[in-house]
């Protein structure tokens, strides 16, 4: 295997199924999370991945990770967009199977637009479901709802109680 084709092979951390998905935002519990869903042949979401990735190197507290729904006939086109960008945060494939499976296993209020970007608390609540293109005002907006919504469920359990 050459050089350039072990560098390649590196550029990428795995594929995912939803399932996976959903296990990987569970391994950040205690961080807020942001996950990207993608392709290299959408505009809008090559438009705003520079900004993804601008916000994930200036918020080293908050977990993002990205996976490309890229088939896989596209994977030399991924692997050398992802080289060239170099982003601070894990890029993983879909895994095949059926779309909708994998749609309705990611978040059945996704109606598999992309880009979508969806927003979890410390938790891994679900705090916000961006569909299509969005600027990193959005996102950072979303951050900062998730962010308030953990005292308030905090609060809500004291004031309630809580059964374990």
């Amino acid at each position: 295997m050459s050089a350039a084709a072990l560098l390649l092979a590196g550029v990428l951390a795995g594929q995912l199924d939803a399932a996976g998905v959903g296990r990987a935002v569970a391994a950040h519990r205690g961080r807020p999370v942001v996950l990207t869903l993608w392709a290299t042949w959408c505009d809008p979401c090559v438009k705003e991945f520079p900004s993804l990735a601008a916000l994930a190197r200036q918020r080293k507290d908050v977990a993002f990770i990205s996976v490309s729904i890229d088939e896989p006939e596209d994977r030399g086109t991924l692997e050398a967009f992802v080289a060239e960008r170099r982003p601070p945060f894990p890029v993983y494939v879909r895994a095949a199977g059926p779309d909708q499976a994998f749609i309705d296993g990611v978040d059945r209020e996704w109606s598999g637009v992309v880009p979508v970007t969806l927003v979890y608390d410390r938790e891994g609540r679900r705090a916000a479901l961006l569909q299509g293109e969005h600027g990193r005002a959005d996102v950072e907006k979303a951050l900062a709802e998730a962010e308030k919504a953990r005292p308030r469920a905090k609060a809500e359990t004291a004031a309630h109680g809580a059964r374990f």
